[in-house]
């Protein structure tokens, strides 16, 4: 398989055992004598200092050392964090008066022409801030002891079919979120906050019984799924009726000698610091049948004291990519409630539609009108006096 996929490799990490790396940089920093435990305490401080303070020594020096003594009048309000920012709070720079500095000169000139704002590397990107839990629990993680793995995770990806149409062809990568999760954690934990639109359908046809619209999703059908990291298929296989979806797989490769030797495993047993693998390369997570999201395992570190220490807080979305709502193609306001397929009297396939025109232009007294196939949109559904609200 590195042979096939090779070219990833230059911008992926060499192979990394997670537990044995940071149980090895643990043993490093233990040994270090001015390594500080992860605790906000002054003793620590002052220990790394050499010196005794009292909390009036320290709250002065404090104030002193403050950033927000850093400041001179007239200068640019300070940014607290350029990367979570969205463009249109950027500082717009004005022209400086009475000021003789080259650096000044040179804003000016730049100034007399169309400034281009800056591009930030998360600017489409979304962190989401969440309050520390504080209810009482026995299960805390503990900083300088504890691991955090960060996990891309990106939108499902079309496969690029060789001499098919010119429609078919490989789409682009979206980034749909990052996830923060503990390493004592699971494969299946990680399966399970993973979201996708496929997950969510209702695959039911219903042009003929609108009130049968709603039914399970599909996740509740299908809970099948595997993800593909090194050489080894790692399979969900937490309920009785869950097909493993690697083996199919497994029979084409062996008769490939460029790919395999493969292995299987059980995903709810793979402990996320178990893992050996290379960070930056992208590994496969497969559901719903045909449904494929790479997926990247981008940064692992230590817990520490800053960040939310309950156990079950994760794992948790730390950055997401905002989707585009799909709306009304009939009326451009409204979002979809339904979809059609096959259509005979609209040029869009699919097409998507609000509740109010979909009934107008569909149905006459409740009568279907013409041949189509409608399926409610892949949302949290349900009927309210006998209308689809969404």
């Amino acid at each position: 398989m590195d042979d096939v996929y090779k070219l990833y490799n230059n911008n992926a990490s060499p192979k990394v055992h997670i537990k044995e790396y940071f149980d090895n940089y643990q043993n490093i920093i233990a040994s270090s004598d001015t390594f500080i435990p992860m605790k906000k305490e002054a003793t620590n401080f002052m220990t790394l200092m050499g010196v005794q303070l009292g909390e009036d020594e320290i709250s002065m020096l404090t104030h002193y050392c403050s950033v927000d003594n850093l400041t001179v009048e007239g200068e640019a309000p300070k940014i607290p964090n350029n990367r979570r920012m969205r463009k249109k709070d950027t500082f717009d720079p004005k022209e400086p008066e009475d000021v003789d500095l080259q650096t000044v000169k040179n804003l000016k000139q730049r100034l007399k022409h169309e400034i281009k704002r800056p591009s930030y590397k998360y600017q489409s990107e979304l962190f989401i801030n969440y309050d520390k839990k504080t209810e009482p629990t026995k299960e805390w993680a503990t900083p300088g002891q504890d691991i955090i793995v960060y996990i891309r995770i990106y939108r499902p990806f079309a496969q690029r079919v060789k001499n098919g149409p010119k429609k078919e062809c490989g789409s682009l990568l979206w980034l749909n979120n990052v996830l923060a999760m503990l390493g004592s954690q699971t494969l299946a934990d990680l399966r399970d906050k993973i979201s996708c639109i496929a997950d969510y359908t209702i695959s039911k046809e219903c042009s003929n019984n609108l009130d049968n619209a709603i039914g399970p999703m599909a996740k509740d059908v299908y809970k099948s799924g595997f993800f593909f990291i090194e050489d080894t298929f790692y399979n969900d296989m937490r309920y009785s009726s869950n097909v493993d979806y690697s083996k199919v797989i497994i029979d084409w490769a062996e008769r490939r000698p460029k790919l395999g030797p493969f292995k299987t495993a059980l995903m709810e047993e793979c402990r996320i610091d178990s893992l050996n693998l290379r960070f930056g390369f992208p590994w496969v997570y497969k559901h719903q049948g045909g449904c494929e999201h790479l997926v990247v395992f981008s940064n692992a570190r230590f817990i520490n004291c800053d960040d939310d220490l309950v156990v079950s807080a994760y794992p948790k979305i730390v950055r997401l990519r905002p989707t585009a709502t799909k709306f009304c193609m009939i009326c451009g306001i409204y979002t979809a409630d339904w979809i059609t397929i096959e259509h005979e009297r609209i040029p869009h396939n699919p097409c998507y539609f609000c509740h109010t025109c979909f009934m107008s232009y569909n149905y006459v007294d409740g009568k279907k009108i013409g041949n189509f196939d409608v399926y409610a949109f892949p949302r949290n559904i349900e009927a309210v006096n006998g209308k689809i609200d969404i």
